[in-house]
C-alpha cells in the first residue's frame, strides 16, 4: 500500500543527491589558489616541460613537453626539494634557489 510518502522521500533525497554533487564540483578557475607555470628548458634551448608551482611554495608538479605528468616534489621550509616519480618512488633531492 501506498500512502503517498514514498514521493515526498524519493524528492528529499534527489535533493540531497544534487546538494552533494554541488559540493563535489570542483572550483572554477578564478577561485583556485594561484600557481606559477615555469617552463623547462635544456642546453639547446629546447622546451622539455614544466613545472608548477603551488602559492603555497610547498610543493611542486613536473609535465613533459606534451603536458603529461612525470612527477612532483616536495619544499619544506628550508628550502630542500623531494623529488618523486608518478607512483611516488623517490628520485632525488636538491635545494630552492634564492627568490
Amino acid at each position: 500500500m501506498n500512502d503517498g510518502r514514498g514521493g515526498i522521500i524519493l524528492a528529499a533525497l534527489g535533493g540531497t543527491v544534487c546538494m552533494l554533487a554541488l559540493l563535489a564540483a570542483p572550483l572554477p578557475a578564478e577561485e583556485r589558489p594561484a600557481e606559477t607555470r615555469v617552463d623547462l628548458f635544456d642546453k639547446s634551448s629546447n622546451r622539455t616541460g614544466s613545472a608548477i608551482i603551488d602559492k603555497t611554495g610547498d610543493r611542486v608538479d613536473f609535465y613533459d613537453r606534451r603536458s603529461n605528468r612525470t612527477g612532483y616534489g616536495t619544499i619544506d621550509k628550508r628550502g630542500r626539494v623531494d623529488l618523486f616519480d608518478t607512483k611516488s618512488n623517490r628520485t632525488g633531492q636538491g635545494t630552492r634557489g634564492k627568490r
